[in-house]
């Protein structure tokens, strides 16, 4: 997906010119030759208002220049960062998805870089862009947690941190309803054992997630099911006592109400 990097301004020209024919007049051979004139300064500042206005092919022929030529100079290191904002910018799954290897290879190239927590925070918002509803796969969900939790354990400081706090937490609260929704499928298919596991991952893996009232309420019926009464009256008892108000313990099966009620109010 990343183009050829480091080319020695020399050796680029003679390829660009080349694959345009070596005509003085097409297009391509023109913006070489303006290219290979002009400073690295004005060529990043021409793509960079280019990319501005949304003209993104023709803006990313000169950060892309700057980028490959000047690799190890700060403006170099800055066009690539602007040349994957370029396609973060245009808000589409083919965009996004070219975004997130340019990001990843520009942690992997400057990863002292001053903006490398910028870098890394796109990186995340890249997958969170992409996640799915919670009844589809997942894979980007996480790879959008695992890089918000990189960010605040890397760079807890960042001026990007209370952004990706928030919506690491949402990101998570997602995972966590896509648990839920595959363990009530088992519950609704009565195969209980399996509703049991996704749910106790859900008790374990995510403490805070919004919706654990229905989690709770599906436990118990799962855990009563299997015969594991004890358990059973566990889940109901803390659902009573920590959602008081959800309307899950308006259905608590007959002989758990009470019991669970008078348990709870023992200090349990």
């Amino acid at each position: 997906m990343l183009h050829l990097r480091r080319l020695a301004a020399p050796a680029l020209a003679c390829v660009l010119l080349a694959a345009a024919g070596c005509s003085s007049t097409d297009p391509a051979t023109k913006l070489t030759r303006e290219l290979l004139a002009m400073p690295k300064e004005d060529a990043y500042a021409r793509g960079e208002a280019l990319v501005a206005r949304k003209k993104y092919e023709m803006g990313r022929q000169y950060l892309r220049f700057v980028a490959e030529n000047y690799a190890n100079d700060p403006i170099g290191k800055q066009a690539a960062l602007r040349l994957a904002d370029s396609y973060f910018d245009e808000h589409t799954a083919l965009g996004y998805l070219e975004a997130q290897a340019r990001y990843k290879d520009f942690r992997n190239r400057y990863p002292s870089h001053p903006k490398s927590d910028y870098a890394l925070f796109r990186l995340a918002q890249c997958s969170d862009r992409q996640s799915e509803k919670p009844d589809r796969d997942q894979t980007n969900t996480r790879l959008a947690a695992s890089s918000y939790r990189d960010l605040l354990q890397l760079f807890p400081d960042s001026p990007y941190a209370t952004e990706a706090r928030a919506r690491q937490r949402a990101v998570v609260d997602l995972l966590a309803e896509h648990e839920w929704r595959v363990a009530h499928f088992y519950l609704k298919r009565k195969a209980w054992h399996a509703a049991k596991d996704r749910l106790d991952t859900i008790f374990a893996a995510y403490p805070a997630y919004s919706g654990l009232d229905k989690a709770l309420f599906d436990a118990g019926l799962a855990e009563n099911r299997l015969g594991h009464k004890d358990d059973a009256r566990d889940r109901f008892v803390r659902l009573q006592r920590d959602y008081p108000a959800s309307p899950f313990v308006k259905r608590l099966p007959n002989g758990f109400t009470v019991t669970a009620a008078r348990t709870g109010a023992g200090g349990g």
